[in-house]
């Protein structure tokens, strides 16, 4: 049955096919799934559900059936994607789904432990082999409204789902470049975001409700959430520029501490990735270049992409630049410190809406939380176009001679109008320590005095 999805030799040198007398424990696991699937996947955890979770971690504690269940393609794919997924989703409930017995409860004590990365990381690399998605996050009855935002990379459209406005997020590809290489980071990418954004839920991070995808082209695949109103925060504070920013700040910290204590980068924390809902509360959003981080999880496979794993040149950490001006082969990946860095430059500016121009050039428009400035303004604007020129000048001054952004003065707009002050300038410096293991953590900088005492009186406003 399952022994005919191995080949006789594998061209794969991580994957060996199981020798005779080593199914186990496939059968078991080929009799889980099918009980499974009939049972509908029901977000309860049954005494049933017992041996699927057993054999599962069995599998993933074991590099040979590891290796074994990464051969599957196909169907006999879709329902072990199913599967893990379920296993993930389960694991988020609180309290304990009914039924889960005591002596599995002393050997799990805590499903959101390694043992749920380790389903995850599974998740990731199988779905990223097989080319498929769990069937959970598939939307239907989706409609397409107009284009809101346009990148070089990407359209932001507004639509309708269950009667409520959406945002659905579709990665684009120039048809003259569809290689196969391009194609397979565009899978692999989509993959990572929706498996990781869909099992991550937090206040401060923008909900992701699945994907939805017109035909079997992964260049037609949706990415739905909700429509915030309120926008970026570039839109949101200009409508309301008296609010409270250091409140806007708590909000991304306890997003990016949540991504943090789940081994999870993000990779592009800056203001256009931050959204605000009705209530005021900023979200982190474009989970894109995000990753798990445990390093035990990543020993003899990985699903390192192709892709460089950086975010925006102006947000982007000192230890990160120094691949793009070495040209090297290999990209680093983003760290929890390279985020800090980021969070940094967050708090310098706010955010910066990109307009893409048939010239290719990028004009940033910018209003900042507590500066008025983008990081490194004064290389990149008096009004010349950001071009390749200016983008090697950051490179150089950040990476070579340590240039960090310019502190504003004291009689100027960041202390008169957006509320800096010397306390609030030290934390960002901190940010942007070159020694990254100096950097504070999301959790030490959300128990700064100024952070701490701020009123959050959002609620009592609505």
């Amino acid at each position: 049955m399952l022994q005919e999805l191995v080949p006789l030799i594998s061209s794969d040198p991580f994957i060996t096919p199981i020798q005779d007398g080593q199914q186990y424990p496939f059968d078991q696991l080929d009799e889980a799934l099918k009980n499974l699937d009939a049972s509908g996947y029901q977000p309860t955890f049954e005494e049933g559900h017992q041996d699927l979770f057993y054999v599962l971690e069995s599998i993933v504690s074991t590099k040979k059936f590891y290796r074994h269940l990464l051969l599957y393609r196909g169907e006999h794919a879709q329902k072990p994607i199913n599967a893990l997924q379920w296993v993930s989703g389960v694991s988020s409930v609180r309290p304990f789904p009914k039924l889960i017995i005591l002596e599995f409860l002393c050997v799990h004590p805590s499903l959101e432990g390694l043992l749920k990365r380790k389903f995850m990381q599974a998740l990731l690399r199988l779905s990223k082999r097989a080319k498929l998605f769990p069937e959970s996050f598939s939307l239907t009855g989706v409609e397409i409204g107009e284009v809101v935002i346009q990148t070089p990379s990407i359209d932001i459209f507004r639509g309708l789902y269950g009667g409520r406005e959406v945002c659905l997020k579709k990665y684009r590809v120039l048809r003259q470049s569809q290689s196969n290489a391009i194609r397979e980071d565009l899978v692999e990418l989509l993959i990572r975001e929706t498996i990781i954004w869909y099992n991550h839920r937090h206040p401060n991070l923008l909900p992701f409700e699945g994907i939805f995808q017109t035909d079997s082209d992964f260049g037609k695949v949706y990415l739905v959430s909700p429509f915030l109103a309120n926008g970026t925060t570039v839109e949101y504070l200009k409508r309301y520029p008296n609010v409270e920013r250091r409140l806007l700040l708590l909000d991304v910290l306890s997003g990016l501490s949540y991504l943090h204590r789940n081994n999870i980068v993000h990779g592009d924390i800056k203001g256009a990735n931050v959204l605000v809902d009705s209530e005021g509360r900023a979200c982190l959003a474009d989970l894109g270049l995000s990753r798990l981080t445990d390093a035990e999880i990543l020993t003899w496979t990985s699903i390192q992409s192709t892709i460089p794993p950086w975010g925006s040149l102006l947000w982007l950490a000192p230890e990160l630049m120094s691949a793009q001006l070495q040209y090297q082969e290999h990209f680093p990946s983003p760290t929890t410190y390279s985020d800090i860095y980021a969070f940094g430059c967050l708090a310098y500016e706010e955010s910066c809406t990109t307009t893409y121009l048939p010239t290719s050039s990028l004009v940033l428009t910018l209003l900042q939380i507590f500066t008025g400035l983008l990081p490194f303004a004064e290389l990149s604007t008096h009004g010349r176009k950001y071009s390749w020129q200016i983008h090697g000048m950051i490179l150089t001054e950040v990476v070579k001679r340590g240039r960090r952004p310019l502190k504003p003065a004291v009689d100027s707009p960041a202390y008169l109008c957006y509320g800096l002050t010397d306390g609030i300038w030290d934390m960002m410096e901190k940010c942007w320590d070159r020694e990254v293991r100096r950097r504070p953590s999301a959790d030490e900088l959300s128990k700064l005095p100024f952070l701490v005492d701020v009123l959050d009186d959002r609620l009592a406003q609505e």
